[in-house]
């Protein structure tokens, strides 16, 4: 018995991280708001968009375990066209990803220390903590810090919402969609742009998972991929639903109006914690909120750093003219955090705002991945004995016509209401 559960914990490495990942700005922001603003309406819209993005998100792992190879060199495949409308968007929003989770991250700092700072000025700081860490560090000690931090975090949501949970009023009525207009709309693609995650969490999980391949020296099964995703995922869709009914017990039911500053939000989250915990819990919330998104945006600038170097590695396709990997690396990450930071400088105009231009570019390019994954592996890459099941063939599908519908709606109410 004792083997088991040790073979067990020994596969989870990339789908924890990939839970890291998404818990910041889609969970802790796009949740918590949602539930703030129309309480549990939402919920089957969560719902629906973790279901429509699951099969283009878990393929990822699943191709790298069944090729060796990341998903980038797939898109390479697709031809030149494709993979630089690819290789745009990603590095697009990348930018302004990594971008609003270093906020984030900024104003739970300014909330647990009761202290002021210019925001570009915070962001800058942070970044180089990381990019110092990152460019010094290895994947597995990145991997062992994030497993700690997610279980604690994850028991400590779980206890909150129980506690919140007893206090709300559970009928159907109170998770009837609210009407649809013009507002509603943007309001939903900006939340389905980061629920559970972006669908671009699958390249940084086919990148995790051939870097855990190259320091373990061992390429993990299929099986073992998929069953290390679904952990993550479950898990990432839990606390999406759990941060949904702490917006609505603690937010919507009070009445309270949400704070539009990334300071004054992420003061307004730990008073949430603390209201219902007890006082006493302060310091411990403070503590583990901050390494929980110290974790999200070590996990996000690891990732995009990953996803540019694939990027450029395989736009240059000539191996005589690439740098040396770690060097690769360490570029790209300076060149992504200083990005991220010029975006801060230039474009901020409200926490609320910066997030909702975040999430609505990672929603648009979602149909693209979900084709881009659906389409690798079903290739010639993957051996036919190693592809998913027809059901699941059918559910990609399902998928990509869903997330393509919803954003021809979007540009629809966007450009003509």
């Amino acid at each position: 018995m004792k083997e088991k559960s040790s073979s067990f914990f020994s596969v989870l490495g990339p789908g924890i991280l990939y839970a890291a990942a998404a818990v910041g700005v889609s969970h802790l922001v796009q949740s918590t708001r949602a539930g703030a603003d129309y309480g549990l309406g939402l919920t089957f819209i969560i719902i629906l968009a973790c279901l429509v993005k699951y099969p283009a998100l878990r393929f990822g792992g699943e191709f790298a375990a069944s090729t060796g190879k990341n998903l980038i060199s797939s898109y390479r495949t697709a031809g030149s066209f494709i993979f630089a409308i690819y290789a745009f968007a990603e590095i697009f929003s990348m930018v302004f990803v990594v971008g609003a989770i270093a906020l984030f991250t900024l104003g739970l700092f300014q909330a647990a220390f009761d202290f002021s700072i210019n925001p570009v000025l915070g962001v800058s700081a942070l970044l180089s903590v990381i990019a110092l860490f990152l460019c010094s560090g290895h994947y597995i000690l990145l991997e062992r810090l994030t497993k700690y931090v997610v279980s604690c975090f994850t028991v400590l949501i779980v206890i909150t919402v129980v506690l919140v949970a007893g206090k709300m009023e559970w009928s159907p009525a109170v998770f009837t969609i609210p009407a649809i207009d013009s507002s509603v709309i943007l309001y939903v693609v900006a939340l389905i742009g980061f629920m559970p995650s972006p669908t671009d969490g699958s390249v940084t999980q086919s990148l995790w998972t051939c870097a855990r391949a190259e320091d373990t020296g061992k390429l993990p099964t299929p099986r073992e991929a998929r069953l290390d995703f679904n952990v993550g995922y479950v898990m990432s869709v839990c606390l999406a639903l759990c941060f949904l009914v702490l917006g609505t017990g603690l937010m919507n039911n009070t009445g309270v109006a949400i704070e539009v500053s990334n300071s004054g939000f992420s003061r307004q989250l730990m008073a949430l914690f603390t209201q219902t915990i007890g006082p006493w819990s302060f310091p411990l919330i403070a503590t583990i909120a901050i390494f929980v998104m110290f974790s999200t945006l070590f996990a996000v600038v690891d990732g995009m750093t990953r996803v540019l170097v694939g990027i450029l590695d395989s736009g240059i396709n000539r191996p005589e003219l690439k740098l040396s990997s770690k060097k690769n690396y360490n570029i790209a990450m300076i060149l992504l955090c200083i990005a991220a930071i010029l975006i801060l400088a230039t474009m901020l105009e409200s926490f609320a705002t910066f997030i909702d231009i975040t999430s609505v570019i990672v929603f648009v390019i979602s149909p693209i991945l979900a084709y881009l994954n659906h389409r690798a592996m079903w290739s010639e890459q993957v051996p036919e004995a190693l592809r998913p099941s027809q059901f699941m063939k059918v559910w990609s599908l399902c998928g990509v016509f869903i997330l393509t519908t919803f954003t021809l709606i979007y540009f629809y109410y966007r450009l003509f209401t």
